[in-house]
């Protein structure tokens, strides 16, 4: 069976990010093919042609998110080529990966190394088949959110993941804090059902509410903490309600900040009610743990 090979080089820091861009549009594979001081060559694997002008658009989206990027995309073509065994050799590349002190993230087809090696038996295994969806466990924005959360000073009853992607921070919390009740929330239906089927690889099924709906439609008050690996606009534009869901003193996580927009999402939060207690940077990555204020509502 046929494939189809995109092409693209664009600026070396929003390579990472064109790359997670490429995952949400459906690639099943992703290498680098030349790298500079400042730019990036990729190819991203499709099994079925990607619309192009959509495919594009969305490139071009992310691309723009960045500020000082200093350039554009390149080169960029899609290309049909036969069948070889791509696949595999792009499935070798995948290793199973500790985060932080307590997470392992486990391709599927690694479960037997994991399990194999007594260096990772008191971790907690998050086993999550790569390029479903966003959140596979390698970016670094859902490496910062697992950092924070293993490090949270106060153990959740409930706990809400806003844009859950492969469901991967609401399976985390699920297994790191067996009593909480943790709800999984995406405006994406195709996201909502591979979080589920994700949730039920990773043993917490039963204890993962999902749904396909923004944080909007959750009552006040409601949540003791709350994962949101979004984007700064995105954040900054839900504030508020990222607030407003909270209990008086329940926590927020958030990612998927570039670092030059810290200064505007943390305003907005402090707009909204929350005090910044932690702030982690990893690159061009910026996240941050804030906790709503006592008795406060949110603006």
């Amino acid at each position: 069976m046929d494939f189809h090979v995109v092409h693209v080089t664009v600026p070396a820091d929003t390579a990472e990010a064109i790359g997670e861009t490429f995952w949400q549009a459906g690639a099943q594979g992703l290498e680098t093919v030349a790298e500079t001081d400042s730019s990036t060559t990729l190819r991203a694997y499709f099994p079925e042609a990607p619309a192009a002008e959509n495919l594009l658009a969305a490139l071009e989206h992310t691309l723009a998110a960045f500020d000082d990027s200093g350039g554009q995309l390149r080169d960029f073509t899609i290309e049909r080529r036969p069948h070889e065994d791509w696949l595999a050799k792009w499935k070798a590349d995948w290793k199973v990966q500790p985060v932080g002190q307590r997470w392992l993230i486990v391709p599927p087809w690694r479960r037997a190394e994991a399990a194999a090696n007594p260096e990772w038996q008191d971790r907690l295994r998050l086993v999550i088949e790569p390029g479903m969806a966003f959140g596979t466990g390698t970016h670094a924005t859902t490496q910062a959110c697992l950092t924070l959360l293993e490090q949270l000073p106060a153990i959740p009853e409930q706990v809400l993941d806003v844009g859950t992607g492969t469901g991967i921070l609401a399976i985390a919390a699920a297994k790191l804090f067996p009593a909480a009740v943790c709800s999984a929330c995406d405006t994406d239906p195709d996201a909502v059902a591979i979080a589920a089927v994700n949730a039920q690889d990773n043993g917490v099924g039963g204890r993962l509410q999902t749904h396909v709906r923004s944080v909007t439609a959750y009552p006040d008050g409601h949540f003791d903490l709350v994962l949101a690996n979004l984007t700064a606009e995105v954040i900054v534009s839900l504030a508020s309600e990222l607030a407003r869901v909270l209990r008086p003193q329940g926590q927020l996580i958030v990612a998927g900040v570039l670092s030059e927009r810290q200064a505007s999402v943390a305003a907005a939060m402090a707009t909204a009610g929350l005090d910044l207690r932690q702030t982690q940077t990893d690159g061009e990555w910026w996240a941050a743990l804030a906790q709503r204020r006592p008795d406060d509502t949110p603006a």
